[in-house]
């Protein structure tokens, strides 16, 4: 069996190489696509076979035995199949898929990709879609107006799921309708957050304009207990002090003197590059909910500090892309 399968194997590997270039030049990847005879193919489904060994069958006992009503049968299923052939088409003819721009996500969950249907009345009935080269287990979400397909990586970077398979057996299974699409789907995936304690090194004022040197240890200490107020979050809750009964009071933080923190991936030493990158994607998205002002240093390019939305997905992107375009 494991000869036979070395043999088949480099064959198996060619005519997919091969499909796929001949399915690169007829269906180059687009952002929209509408389905018509060009980017479709129709073959009889497993019962499709079986139920054209029947006909033929019939057809030879028919005329074997000269019997007209066999006969009568044989052209009524033989013109059923043709029927059912026409409305699986019909079914898929006309529709519309057009992929939604996807946000950067996280490596190691199921990234999820949106595609915009635009269909006529009573077609898109029974169709499964899913990547032609699935990763992820979940299954994907259809409605009338979107789909959302699900991929998985574990590597952060860019991420290519394929080609998205449309596959249908509507209306009696006679028939299957299926198609190779090519979205040029695309995303951005940051390093998985791995959860740390690590102390963060904060800097002076007179540290930040001389540059990233002589550092010091320490962010948002406890400072004292105030009244809780209601609206605020529940992580500055005093739980401790709930608990003994004394009411509820929260607990306010004061940062560091100095201010701005500096994420330096020379300080996380003698672990695997992946864990580093890692580690710091945790501590921006940390440092981004305290809404602190912070730097990011990956080897010789520094981020400046600052904070809000966009500088978090500035240093989550240079996170995400460190090191792949060397």
């Amino acid at each position: 069996m494991n000869k036979r399968w070395k043999i088949i194997a480099p064959l198996t590997r060619l005519i997919e190489r091969r499909f796929e270039r001949w399915l690169t030049t007829r269906m180059p990847a687009q952002n929209s696509f509408t389905l018509n005879r060009k980017n479709t193919f129709i073959f009889p489904s497993k019962f499709g076979l079986h139920f054209l060994i029947l006909c033929f069958t019939l057809f030879l006992l028919g005329t074997n035995y000269q019997n007209n009503l066999i006969l009568f049968v044989v052209f009524f299923l033989c013109s059923f199949m043709v029927t059912c052939l026409l409305l699986s088409y019909q079914n898929i003819t006309g529709l519309t898929l057009t992929a939604n721009q996807v946000k950067p996500q996280f490596a190691g969950q199921d990234s999820v990709f949106c595609l915009r249907v635009t269909k006529k009345s009573n077609i898109g009935q029974q169709i499964d879609f899913y990547f032609q080269h699935p990763s992820s287990a979940l299954k994907s979400v259809i409605d009338e107006q979107q789909v959302l397909i699900y991929g998985l990586s574990k590597k952060r970077g860019e991420f290519n799921p394929g080609r998205v398979t449309l596959h249908s057996t509507f209306p009696f299974g006679l028939f299957t309708v299926w198609t190779h699409l090519d979205f040029g789907l695309h995303v951005l995936l940051y390093p998985e957050p791995l959860a740390n304690d690590k102390q963060l090194v904060s800097l002076s004022a007179e540290q930040t304009n001389q540059g990233f040197t002589n550092f010091t240890l320490g962010f948002e200490q406890f400072s004292m207990l105030k009244s809780y107020q209601p609206g605020e979050s529940l992580k500055s809750v005093a739980w401790k002090q709930l608990a003994q009964g004394r009411g509820w009071f929260s607990k306010q933080f004061e940062q560091a003197q100095g201010g701005d923190v500096l994420l330096d991936l020379a300080l996380y030493t003698n672990l695997d590059l992946e864990i580093k990158l890692r580690l710091l994607c945790y501590q921006v998205i940390e440092l981004a909910k305290n809404e602190a002002s912070y730097a990011l240093k990956l080897g010789s390019n520094t981020i400046a500090a600052g904070h809000g939305l966009e500088h978090k997905e500035i240093c989550l992107k240079a996170l995400a892309l460190y090191g792949l375009s060397e």
